[in-house]
């Protein structure tokens, strides 16, 4: 596949040491510079991100960053030779076998496990319903308050309910405070580590007598529906499999969708004319209760609101991953067996090449229309994209929608905040502060 014209993707002058010191400082900032020097496609050295001693994944140290939708898909598109599991071990360090780290049959497997309970389609607006107005009622009123950390307690609650539901309340409660633990900037490396040691061996502890709990009660957790696939399946869905599914359930289910509501609340209070238009377009919806599902069925420019908040927020520069297995050709460029395809969404979403006035925040670019997966990378591509999507939008519909309906706020005249390191994603550096009203 090689001829004279052949070259790897261009790399930074900096040691290895120095690029990955300079990535883990500022992703953001350092992916910017390397495509304002270099181009829209570019490697940078990272290694296996620090993560040598706990993952057995081989790898070149060549994390090549893509940035349109043909190179996005060219990524996508190479699914024999790519590995999207050995990919995310490096990326997260982890070696468990839950459905982000797993391939081919066994992850479909997994994921159509996982489908009924996160496509989107499953009615959890009564849980929702009943933790936002227990939180926002503790919200307080008349003082700034950083909204990022009560909207981690929220989303933990809710994602706890959703797949440990059929635990007792107590433990329930327990699960809830852990949570937010593994996503903070306030918490040391050792602190997170514990932390999610802790929740795995909580959740290990409970496996024993939950199917049998959960027929007294009459319905299944999503928690009780994996153990019923591990009693009927072929062994894979192990104990400890199952456990390591539920942690990166619940992970996964609080930590990115408190992340990305925190900067709708960033955006939103910095911009009247949205505010204004969500607020007309809600109306005096919402304010009875119980709700029923359908009633947000029609909130076309809150839901654009929120995809415009994902585009020019990721919760990473590293949306989708994939490690090269062979050599693949990208434009030019032949990317060698061993190196690291990223999906950068952070470049291509503020690309004057594939969005109009893309540092703008213009909801109304996604109303009425429809999201193209090579241009919209938020939730990963491809055959892997997160498997939690559908419910982690229709949440935030759910706890926007209620949020402008019964909560009201001062405009902030401070800049947005910059993105800063929580764990493993960027979120708001001040932790997005808001006033709300007496």
């Amino acid at each position: 596949m090689s001829t004279t014209h052949d070259r790897l993707p261009p790399t930074p002058v900096e040691t290895p040491e120095e690029q990955r010191a300079n990535f883990f400082t500022d992703p953001f900032g350092y992916v910017e510079k390397q495509a304002a020097e270099h181009g829209t496609v570019f490697s940078i050295d990272l290694g296996s991100l620090g993560n040598e001693d706990t993952v057995d994944v081989e790898v070149n140290g060549r994390w090549v960053f893509v940035s349109r939708p043909h190179q996005i898909r060219a990524m996508y598109s190479a699914v024999r030779t790519t590995s999207g599991a050995e990919a995310n071990q490096v990326f997260f360090g982890t070696m468990e076998e839950s459905v982000g780290y797993i391939d081919g049959k066994a992850h479909r497997r997994r994921r159509a496990q996982l489908h009924p309970a996160f496509s989107g389609g499953k009615d959890y607006i009564a849980i929702i319903q009943q933790a936002v107005d227990r939180h926002f009622a503790l919200w307080p009123r008349g003082k700034a308050f950083p909204v990022f950390e009560e909207l981690q307690k929220l989303t933990s609650e809710v994602i706890v309910e959703v797949v440990c539901g059929n635990f007792a309340a107590e433990d329930r409660a327990t699960l809830t405070g852990m949570l937010p633990r593994t996503e903070n900037a306030k918490y040391t490396v050792d602190q997170v580590i514990a932390a999610d040691k802790e929740i795995r061996a909580f959740v290990e502890q409970r496996i024993p007598g939950h199917l049998a709990k959960s027929d007294e009660i009459g319905q299944d957790d999503v928690f009780a529906s994996l153990l019923r696939h591990a009693a009927d399946g072929d062994g894979s869905l192990t104990g400890e499999v199952v456990r390591d599914e539920v942690f990166s359930l619940l992970y996964t289910g609080f930590s990115t969708t408190a992340n990305s509501l925190s900067w709708v609340f960033a955006e939103i209070t910095r911009r009247p004319e949205v505010l204004a238009r969500l607020r007309a377009e809600v109306g005096e919806r919402f304010r009875d209760r119980p709700l029923r599902r359908d009633e947000f069925g029609d909130l076309d420019y809150l839901e654009a609101t929120i995809s415009e908040t994902l585009r020019l927020h990721p919760v990473s520069a590293l949306n989708g991953v994939r490690l090269l297995k062979e050599p693949l050709r990208i434009d030019d460029y032949v990317i060698p067996a061993g190196s690291i395809l990223v999906h950068c969404a952070y470049l291509s979403q503020r690309s004057a090449e594939v969005y109009d006035q893309p540092e703008e925040f213009r909801p109304e670019r996604f109303v009425g229309t429809q999201i193209d997966p090579y241009v919209f990378g938020a939730f990963g591509g491809g055959q892997r994209t997160c498997v939690g999507r559908g419910y982690a939008r229709a949440e935030m519909k759910m706890i926007l929608a209620m949020a402008i309906a019964g909560l009201d706020w001062e405009q902030s005249e401070t800049p947005l905040p910059a993105a800063k390191q929580q764990g493993i994603f960027m979120g708001p550096e001040d932790h997005a502060v808001i006033t709300l009203l007496p």
